[in-house]
């Protein structure tokens, strides 16, 4: 897995955000420099604009007769993220979470607000795997996001708004925060396919013997790495997730809860095809140690062959080999290609003798 601001990889790393402070600083590898946009919606308009981060309330940005959605990218600006917590109601620790890269999985849900901290992981067109640390809040009818990069994340669902995909700006904030969860599901679900389908791949090479199995070691040791990535963003979320299925702070209205039911199906089925990727990474480590055998036994058993045909001619050129004065095959006129006849003979039923028994 990389990060695409490679530069930067070691910068925060001595930032661990683990014990009680006033103030937190964001514990992540991206450099993105924090930005902000507001999306306002109802049925009638649709309007995004850039909001600047010495803003002296955003809770007062908030248009009561319209959903507003807050983009926050890129968390390095950690007094702007904590301001923007505090602003709507949330506690110091819940920024610290929200700054605290690869934070463990989880679903507060308090009176009238609702925190999600999970972390998203997807592909690029390099078949290269990132992972990216995503926060949501939502208080009525305000939801912020929380991303590490200026990666468009949620690119899919300002297309879904822009569309009015199933009446998404006629509904409240909870419509909105199901589009978004599903954004990071769906990518959940096409990552562990692709891991699923590759290691797929690599099991039908390692079938096939002949098949150049140099870098097999390498490849199922970074699809397990990918394998557990997934498995550790996904499976805490499921856990979780049942909270949002029995929201009782009106957030979550009872004609989404089909939505959320078929969000939370997606994650079972990301569940599943982990637990059948570890299956398969774990047959595959089997074969590939068992080829790995196969070849080296191949290899002997070629090594053994040249050394067993060449055992009765080591020993003749031995005989013929010692200094002994009486040793008449030395005066014949014709003994050194009666020796080669000899050789070449012994050589041939030597050769004949293992075709019969099957030796090779």
């Amino acid at each position: 897995m990389r990060r695409k601001e490679g530069a930067h990889l070691h910068r925060h790393r001595h930032i661990s955000n683990r014990h009680l402070s006033d103030k937190y600083y964001y514990a992540g590898e991206h450099e993105t420099a924090t930005d902000i946009r507001l999306t306002q919606y109802n049925q009638e308009t649709l309007h995004t604009s850039e909001i600047k981060k010495d803003t002296a309330s955003f809770k007062k940005l908030a248009d009561p007769n319209k959903v507003n959605w807050f983009q926050v990218s890129g968390l390095t600006d950690s007094d702007t993220i904590t301001r923007i917590v505090k602003d709507f109601g949330l506690h110091n620790l819940d920024a610290k979470d929200i700054l605290t890269s690869q934070h463990v999985v989880k679903i507060e849900e308090y009176d009238s607000h609702i925190l999600i901290i999970l972390n998203s992981c997807y592909y690029d067109a390099n078949m290269e795997m990132h992972s990216e640390h995503i926060s949501l809040l939502v208080t009525g009818n305000v939801v912020i996001t929380f991303t590490e990069s200026n990666n468009p994340v949620f690119a899919t669902t300002m297309k879904s708004l822009e569309s009015d995909m199933l009446n998404l700006r006629k509904k409240g904030s909870g419509l909105l925060l199901a589009f978004l969860l599903n954004t990071i599901i769906a990518n959940l679900v096409e990552s562990v396919s692709k891991v699923e389908e590759m290691l797929e791949d690599i099991e039908e090479t390692l079938l096939d013997i002949k098949n150049d199995q140099g870098n097999m070691g390498s490849m199922i040791q970074q699809r397990r790495h990918e394998y557990l990535i997934i498995r550790k963003n996904s499976q805490p979320l499921k856990e979780q997730f049942a909270k949002l299925l029995r929201n009782e702070n009106g957030i979550i209205t009872q004609d989404m809860l089909p939505v959320y039911t078929d969000l939370s199906d997606q994650l079972l089925f990301v569940i599943q095809t982990t637990e059948s990727c570890r299956e398969i990474i774990s047959s595959l480590v089997d074969l590939y140690i068992s080829n790995n055998d196969l070849r080296m036994n191949a290899i002997m058993k070629r090594l053994t062959i040249v050394s067993t045909l060449f055992i009765p001619l080591t020993f003749l050129v031995g005989v013929w080999g010692m200094n002994f004065k009486l040793m008449p095959e030395l005066d014949w006129k014709y003994g050194y290609g009666i020796a080669w006849g000899v050789m070449l003979l012994t050589g041939l039923l030597t050769w004949i003798y293992m075709r019969r028994k099957d030796w090779f």
